[in-house]
């Protein structure tokens, strides 16, 4: 068994040293444009209206573009087809991008994503596994269980039995480098896109 042993992760020196490669790394050619997003602030609510006027006026922007702008399909969910790029009327949570910006430099677009104004009409907001669970509002069927061997027996057995509950931030997972992007048209026109994934062909949907 592993428990309370120390098992290094198989790229942890390339990792703690600074030789790991990674997508932000990559060097990129002359002009070059780069993409920021204009987030919700609010954990719940209905788009009353977008003014993004100083968004577009702002130095070195050289687009901006909301739900409705997109030349594709506004999803970026694995399967379910229910996760959108772009928020469309309505904000499911703190931090949903909202419209997209396109700039000359990377500080361009950041800057430029921060002073778009944004209205809402707040809708009340779970913001508890408790509230959620007051409220049904769950993504799984569960709850689900999960055993192996005779947990009573191992229960009544056991030398101390300790109880009790621990809560905290959910994330969908633990990466070990920022959530970066880089594509490099083609002259054939094809694209390279290198991206910071475990799961590069969803990228290409």
């Amino acid at each position: 068994m592993s428990v309370g042993t120390a098992l290094p992760h198989d790229a942890a020196a390339l990792h703690v040293t600074g030789a790991a490669h990674y997508v932000d790394d990559i060097p990129v050619p002359d002009g070059t444009l780069s993409l920021a997003f204009g987030t919700s602030s609010v954990a719940h609510g209905r788009i009353t209206g977008m003014d993004l006027g100083d968004v577009r006026s702002a130095s070195g922007t050289i687009a901006v573009l909301t739900a409705g702008d997109l030349p594709c399909a506004n999803d970026v969910s694995p399967s379910v087809h229910d996760e959108p790029l772009l928020a469309d009327g309505k904000v499911h949570y703190l931090g949903q991008p909202l419209f997209l910006v396109v700039a000359d430099t990377h500080l361009a677009a950041r800057k430029a994503a921060r002073i778009g104004k944004v209205g809402y009409k707040e809708l009340p907001a779970i913001l508890s596994i408790d509230d959620a669970l007051a409220a049904n509002s769950r993504f799984e069927e569960g709850p689900r269980t999960y055993l192996k061997g005779d947990v009573e027996a191992a229960l009544a057995a056991a030398r101390h039995v300790i109880e009790g509950s621990v809560e905290l931030g959910g994330q969908e997972h633990f990466y070990l480098e920022g959530h970066a992007a880089l594509a490099l048209p083609q002259d054939s026109g094809d694209m390279i896109v290198h991206c910071s994934s475990q799961h590069p062909s969803e990228i290409q949907h």
